[in-house]
């Protein structure tokens, strides 16, 4: 078995016991009790503001790209929406390499840059989801143990921020240490570490601009705010407390950052379940939302993504290196 093999198999093992420990002492005919009081008119928001949030990532990537170019906001749409249907439908995420190689084939910037910049749109939702959590810690009554996840989290967010600081402060200093890693490693594999570490050290010329900085943040700001609203939207259309917005958003944003299935099975049944228990939402109420709210964000993601496809003539095999280089 090849290691493509195993870790999609890992990945499904983990959705299996994610969704086993997420069903664990539900009362599927109180399940289907709640999907049938289910207000299912508050669907046509959270399928509108799903298709927003994706616009939204793609504006946000643009600025991102700034350093590389700044590509069509149209291609930047649609590599976003294909990237995202992606993730939801194919193993591994593909999702998050499908949507930069097809950027940088459309647009000839060079792939390892492009790559780059997926990481550091992960930096800034790491510390956006962290942010949440803190504040809803902090404004609303929740458990002690709550309270210690998000010290630990924001622990976490402090070491990866300092991380990258240093590369951006000491971008030289950062590519010594790189290069000198990579050296022992095969030619093959080190020399495509160094290349991706350049291409996000290039990424990072964004926050030597403190305004590009104040505009990433705030775009990130955005995402985010938007990201809850959808989430809101949902708990209405099941009669769950609103008040839970902020913490469900956060807890279900780190459960489905975990390897999984597909569509994050399991993890985002999981997340929805823990984060409505400390608001006394019963097991039963829970799932039925997560599992009506899911597949409502699937399909509406699905959608999104076909339709690029099919307006901008676009395949999923249209990810080989771009002409434009791969460094």
């Amino acid at each position: 078995m090849n290691s493509r093999a195993v870790r999609i198999a890992i990945g499904v093992a983990v959705s299996v016991v994610l969704l086993w420990f997420a069903v664990q002492g539900v009362d599927w005919g109180e399940a289907a009790k709640s999907v049938r009081k289910a207000n299912y008119l508050w669907l046509l928001p959270l399928m509108a503001g799903t298709i927003w949030n994706l616009i939204v990532r793609a504006q946000r990537w643009r600025l991102f790209l700034k350093p590389l170019g700044v590509p069509s906001f149209r291609t930047l749409v649609a590599a976003t929406n294909i990237g995202f249907m992606a993730n939801m439908v194919l193993p591994l995420r593909i999702g998050e390499v499908i949507r930069p190689a097809l950027v940088a084939r459309r647009e000839r910037v060079p792939l390892g840059g492009v790559l780059a910049t997926i990481v550091l749109e992960r930096v800034f939702d790491m510390f956006m989801v962290l942010l949440l959590f803190g504040i809803a810690v902090l404004v609303v009554p929740v458990t002690d143990q709550a309270r210690t996840w998000g010290v630990m989290l924001m622990g976490v967010a402090a070491v990866v921020g300092t991380v990258v600081f240093v590369m951006w402060w000491q971008e030289e200093l950062a590519l010594r240490i790189v290069h000198a890693c990579c050296a022992p490693l095969p030619e093959k594999v080190g020399g495509a570490l160094e290349s991706f570490a350049r291409g996000f050290v290039k990424a990072l010329e964004v926050l030597s601009s403190p305004t590009d900085f104040l505009k990433a943040f705030a775009w990130s700001a955005y995402l985010w705010g938007t990201i809850a609203l959808v989430n809101m939207f949902g708990l209405a259309a099941f009669h769950l407390p609103l008040r839970s917005t902020i913490i469900a958003t956060a807890i279900v944003a780190i459960a489905v950052s975990v390897p999984s299935a597909p569509g994050y099975i399991g993890s985002f049944q999981l997340g929805c379940k823990v984060a409505l228990a400390l608001y006394g939402v019963s097991p039963d109420e829970a799932i039925a939302f997560s599992i009506v709210h899911h597949l409502v964000q699937f399909f509406t993601i699905v959608a999104a993504g076909l339709f690029s496809m099919w307006s901008e003539n676009m395949k999923l095999g249209e990810v080989g290196p771009a002409e434009g280089g791969t460094a």
